[in-house]
């Protein structure tokens, strides 16, 4: 279905921003969640990382993502071309098997050596739980030099995310979230809403919901961990997400959620956060 023709090995190879960016935007709406100025924030990120110094020779770090979705398509290339695994949880096992279908049609079209089964690991479960969840990289004998979160859109839950990976980033590793402009502290209380609306029930106002947005509770929380945590601004996002044509391709659907609470247009410059973690 998305067996199309990218151009020739050194097309890719010459521009693989290029590429990536074209296999997302052919993705249907439900697993192309983030706009493309994040997507090509996260490709940058993970491209100017220096992936061998980070590595030994008996250990090559992992990828980690929770949701799944068009960053999937970038994280599993970082994997092949480092020739390491990305280890995503979504308990959407349905978004994931489709996933499957559109990176064996395009990334391992390109990545010909190689079989998508060793280098994704895909777990269709609760990231937070204690045998299932991020807490088995330790069984792993694992090691992350990069992380994604997008999966349920709450502190309580980004906190226990992000916590759970803390033992295992190497040093420098880059820390990544989506909507880090929610302030959502127990319940995402627009999902909430959006789903009670769709049943054509009233907005319930959820008490002692709010925290600080989260890029903000990250930044406390990473600081509290690490030596010293470098605040990369956004990375490319910032500069580049005025200009993204995924807004108006999906204005109607976008100023919906924002009428519901879930895009917060008011804040999209900071919808997207990283860092990199150091304790040297």
């Amino acid at each position: 279905m998305y067996d199309f023709f990218f151009g020739t090995p050194q097309d890719i190879e010459n521009d693989p921003r290029t590429w990536l960016l074209t296999i997302k935007r052919m993705l249907p709406r439900w697993p192309n969640g983030i706009p493309d100025s994040e997507f090509l924030a996260l490709f940058d990120l993970l491209n100017e990382f220096d992936y061998e110094a980070a590595s030994s020779n008996d250990k090559r770090p992992v990828l980690v993502e929770t949701g799944s979705g068009a960053s999937t398509i970038v994280l599993l290339y970082f994997a092949c071309k480092w020739n390491t695994r990305l280890y995503t949880w979504d308990i959407a096992s349905t978004k994931l098997s489709f996933l499957r279908g559109v990176m064996n049609d395009t990334l391992f079209r390109y990545f010909l050596d190689k079989n998508i089964f060793n280098h994704w690991k895909y777990v269709a479960y609760d990231s937070t739980s204690q045998y299932a969840g991020i807490h088995l990289l330790k069984e792993i004998n694992a090691v992350v030099c990069a992380a994604f979160y997008d999966s349920d859109h709450t502190w309580r839950n980004l906190e226990a995310e992000i916590t759970a990976t803390i033992p295992f980033f190497c040093d420098g590793a880059i820390v990544a979230i989506d909507d880090a402009n929610y302030t959502y502290k127990n319940s995402n209380a627009a999902y909430v809403n959006m789903i009670r609306t769709k049943l054509g029930l009233p907005p319930v106002e959820l008490m002692d919901n709010e925290c600080r947005p989260f890029g903000e509770e990250v930044q406390a929380l990473l600081s509290r961990h690490f030596n010293h945590v470098k605040n990369l601004d956004g990375g490319s996002y910032r500069k580049n997400y005025k200009d993204d044509v995924f807004w108006t391709y999906y204005s109607s659907d976008r100023n919906n959620m924002n009428k519901l609470g879930m895009e917060k247009l008011e804040s999209l410059a900071h919808r997207f956060e990283a860092w990199r973690v150091f304790n040297g």
